[in-house]
């Protein structure tokens, strides 16, 4: 049973009882499949083509928000005109992995999607149940993150984990790191405080992020 909390912004730590869902999302990478004989164009707002897809890239830039194109362009997604998908280029210097909400730098293995009415975007969050897991430079994680993005499909207890690639969520997947559901969810637990630079907003003077 899922217990639900009470919208309203942290004061102080603020542990959530019950279990979360937990999901994972990446970059797509556009691949040409079977299904891929016409390209489809991709939109910006106020109709603009800015490139053209494969149709089954356009679907999968869809669900995961940010994407590559076969000639190295990143796509973010940039929410919707009446029934058009709008999609924008990514500045790769500053944003190497893509835009959340509110200008947010996505983070590989920090950064959560996360229903803003039970946590505040900007803010840590501590998930007990994924401290240790190995990471690609040789350490392990403390278990700390940051929520600096959303989704239509990411409502109530439900956190959306992001990793760079879907390879990486097959690795984190065989090895059992990345459970269906979480038990203990903490925002702005005071071990936590150091996770908070992981809430990064690139400004036009900063050198460009390594990628």
């Amino acid at each position: 049973m899922i217990v639900c909390a009470a919208p309203g912004r942290a004061e102080g730590p603020i542990r959530y009882p019950g279990r979360w869902q937990l999901t994972e999302y990446w970059i797509a990478r556009e691949r040409a499949g079977e299904r891929d004989r016409r390209a489809t164009p991709l939109f910006s707002r106020g109709g603009r083509a800015i490139t053209y897809a494969c149709p089954t890239f356009l679907a999968d830039l869809s669900m995961e928000g940010t994407g590559l194109t076969w000639d190295d362009r990143l796509l973010n997604w940039d929410g919707r005109e009446g029934a058009r998908a709008c999609f924008v280029e990514v500045d790769r210097g500053s944003y190497p992995y893509g835009i959340g909400v509110q200008g947010f730098s996505l983070v590989p293995y920090r950064s959560l999607a996360v229903d803003r009415r039970y946590i505040p975007i900007g803010h840590t969050v501590e998930m007990v149940e994924l401290a240790g897991m190995p990471l690609p430079d040789g350490t392990t994680h403390d278990g700390c993150f940051v929520a600096v993005d959303g989704g239509g499909a990411i409502i109530g207890h439900h956190i959306d984990l992001f990793v760079p690639s879907a390879a990486e969520w097959q690795r984190l997947s065989q090895a059992r790191w990345l459970p269906q559901t979480v038990r203990s969810v903490t925002v702005d637990a005071p071990r936590c405080r150091s996770a908070q630079r992981f809430a990064w907003v690139p400004l036009p003077s900063d050198p460009s992020l390594p990628r």
